[in-house]
């Protein structure tokens, strides 16, 4: 079924985690608060284990997804997805424009916390936005939800009780090699490569640096690195429509345009023609 861009798409306490890819990017801006669960989030090449409370603001088109450890129907979160299109002309006019620039932050290795009652009034507006989600499409409910989306910004930019980096909080030395190896795949997805060439590159062995990254992410190392092109792939299908199959194949790394037909069938349920024909660009509701 195709599925139109929603310009503001809420997710209020989704729970579990079931969707056909493991890394995601999406043309829209996020909102991603965490209720609960065992947690760790990738944002490019970062990992965070997350709190409850601890919120993430992404741009959408860094590479993000969830490590679930354990009961994956714990795993709860609330998300808002949003068009900074839709709505940066309004922040302009009222001149709060710079809480778009709030969407990079995790890039640097930024995280935002925040006191209990302020992280409920957070989780109070999303479920009022949800609400208005379910209203019709008229010009006046349009205008609500920019005002109910403006007003989430200005209460995340006004109650944050720290911004923790990245760097200054004790990280495990498996998950640093966890984010090297990560960083490493993003750089080469493209060019072929085995455990050999990553060990090589971070001067580690290969039985430890394996063991290490499938304690950290429960994937092993190229079972990671194939998510990672099929993800590559399926973004390239969807928004560079003139460009061939066959081409996309080759550049996100796969051995062959057979090969690639092959494994994206097996692991998205239909060939890349067919999913290129039935999606546009759509949001994955609850990521």
């Amino acid at each position: 079924m195709t599925r139109i861009i929603e310009k503001l798409l809420i997710g209020y306490h989704v729970k579990g985690q079931a969707y056909a890819l493991d890394f995601h990017t999406h043309p829209q801006y996020e909102i991603f608060l965490f209720h609960g669960g065992n947690c760790r989030f990738l944002v490019g090449n970062k990992i965070y284990y997350l709190q409850p409370g601890d919120l993430l603001m992404m741009d959408g088109m860094t590479v993000h997804r969830a490590y679930v450890i354990g009961n994956k129907d714990a795993y709860e979160r609330s998300i808002v997805h949003f068009d900074a299109d839709w709505i940066a002309p309004l922040l302009k006019d009222l001149n709060i424009d710079y809480l778009l620039r709030l969407f990079t932050e995790n890039r640097n290795g930024l995280i935002r916390t925040f006191r209990k009652k302020d992280e409920l009034l957070l989780e109070d507006a999303i479920r009022e936005m949800n609400h208005l989600q379910q209203l019709d499409q008229s010009y006046a409910n349009e205008a609500k939800r920019k005002l109910s989306l403006i007003q989430l910004l200005l209460k995340i930019d006004s109650s944050t009780d720290k911004i923790v980096e990245k760097g200054q909080a004790y990280v495990d030395e498996k998950t640093q090699i966890a984010e090297k190896v990560s960083e490493y795949i993003f750089r080469h997805y493209r060019d072929s490569f085995n455990i050999d060439d990553i060990a090589s590159a971070l001067n580690l062995s290969k039985s430890y640096l394996s063991h290490a990254f499938k304690e950290i992410t429960g994937n092993t190392i190229m079972a990671y690195a194939m998510g990672y092109r099929l993800s590559q792939a399926c973004t390239a299908l969807l928004m560079e429509p003139s460009k061939s199959i066959k081409t996309i194949s080759g550049e996100c790394g796969f051995e062959s345009d057979a090969h690639f037909s092959r494994y994206f069938k097996q692991n998205i349920g239909s060939t890349p023609s067919n999913y290129r024909k039935n999606n546009r660009i759509s949001i994955q509701k609850g990521e």
